[in-house]
């Protein structure tokens, strides 16, 4: 049984705009108004990543090599928060204590060499600085191993979109419901956002880690 199935934005896109009564099966969408759903979407899919209890998915990890330096950035791509750091030296990883920025600022000397047990993650516009206190005065195959939360990709109509299959109605309905009020007919405009609301729920329920936790739109 096959479960390696995928969807275009341009299916989440098509099918959106059939629940919303705009235009009919078989037909391709008008080049504006797909290209508006577009952006839409991409801004749908950005916004969920403002809450803490992110879909499970997006969960993802990478190794960052020590040197003697304060402060690194984190390639290739930006996390939206980090989960966890651990220090791994000699095969063994010891948890890092997250700072805040004000704690980060406040450390005297922020070149003090030891151990690093703490950690300052500065999330920019498009990048990401990651700071370790102490630093390493020589580096001797220490790494950190961070686990964190990535962003969706940005997306384009003909490429694959960015979610596991259970989320694939989620992400038409979402839509629907984001563009109901510019396009959708009044029994769209009646239905499409509670439906919306409802398999958002239904999904992040699922997909959390270990625990049910239900998000409210206002």
């Amino acid at each position: 049984m096959a479960v390696t199935g995928t969807q275009t934005v341009q299916d989440i896109v098509t099918d959106a705009l059939l629940d919303l009564e705009v235009g009919a099966i078989g037909q391709a969408a008008n080049a504006t108004l797909a290209a508006h759903a577009v952006r839409a979407l991409n801004r749908v899919m950005k916004a969920w990543q403002l809450d803490d209890a992110a879909p499970s998915f997006l969960k993802a990890s990478q190794t960052l090599t020590l040197t003697t330096a304060a402060s690194y950035s984190l390639l290739p791509e930006r996390p939206i928060r980090i989960l966890s750091a651990r220090l791994k030296r000699t095969g063994i990883e010891i948890p890092m204590i997250r700072l805040t920025r004000d704690e980060y600022d406040q450390l005297p000397v922020k070149t003090t060499t030891g151990i690093p047990t703490q950690y300052y993650f500065d999330r920019q516009k498009e990048d990401a600085l990651f700071y370790v206190w102490p630093v390493l005065a020589v580096a001797a195959g220490e790494t950190v191993e961070i686990t964190y939360e990535r962003e969706f990709e940005d997306v384009g109509l003909n490429d694959t979109i960015d979610l596991p299959g259970e989320w694939w109605d989620v992400a038409v309905l979402q839509l629907a419901s984001r563009l109901v009020h510019a396009y959708g007919s009044e029994g769209a405009k009646q239905s499409i956002p509670m439906r919306a609301e409802m398999a958002l729920n239904k999904a992040l329920g699922a997909s959390v880690d270990g625990e049910s936790v239900y998000w409210a739109h206002g």
